[in-house]
């Protein structure tokens, strides 16, 4: 009585090793693919980061968010979301302020012609806007005569123009920051799988 162990050699494998292999060795084929990956992974996890900063921040429009923020690829494997600026007019955010008769229109001074000058000192303020979605009162603060939001400095005849928050500060803070960081990897992982399973068989 005898036993046979049989092995029967299937080559199917390595050569589909071997031609993925080759189809990976084709000049610039892999770094496209990867470059095309990192570029989508990238693009989407800019636009969840742009909405969030809108949200975080509350803007009034979305497109005050993209002209604020930037993207590019710097090297391989790479992709830089970049905010920029300092902090936004205060009129890109709801916003509003009122000349009250009981004291911004009687107690206001005006100039020879009539034009009207800083406000008495005081740290009451009549200008509110909902930056990061909160109602916040500045202290100081007064319409204008040409409409601009303005707040007179401490201790001082000067006024300065009201801003809110920055994108460049506020995109690595806050839910902008944690929806980054949810993004990116799952985006990155699956846009590289998706090209690299194109071109290995």
């Amino acid at each position: 009585m005898s036993g046979t162990i049989v092995v029967t050699y299937d080559g199917r494998g390595i050569a589909s090793m071997l031609s993925a292999a080759m189809l990976l060795a084709a000049p610039g084929r892999l770094e496209r693919a990867l470059h095309e990956g990192v570029r989508a992974a990238g693009d989407k996890t800019r636009t969840v980061v742009r909405k969030s900063l809108h949200q975080q921040m509350g803007t009034k429009r979305y497109g005050t968010v993209v002209a604020a923020t930037r993207s590019f690829i710097p090297g391989p494997m790479t992709y830089v979301i970049e905010g920029s600026g300092k902090g936004l007019p205060i009129v890109e955010f709801p916003v509003r302020g009122s000349r009250t008769k009981g004291r911004t229109w009687r107690q206001q001074p005006r100039d020879g012609a009539g034009r009207f000058g800083p406000l008495p000192p005081s740290d009451i303020g009549f200008v509110t806007a909902r930056s990061w979605r909160v109602a916040h009162n500045f202290k100081r603060s007064f319409v204008a005569a040409d409409g601009t939001y303005k707040a007179r400095l401490p201790s001082s005849p000067r006024t300065r123009k009201l801003f809110g928050p920055s994108v460049a500060k506020e995109i690595v803070k806050g839910a902008t920051c944690t929806a980054f960081e949810a993004t990116a990897l799952r985006e990155m992982e699956a846009n590289l799988a998706k090209r690299l399973a194109r071109i290995v068989p």
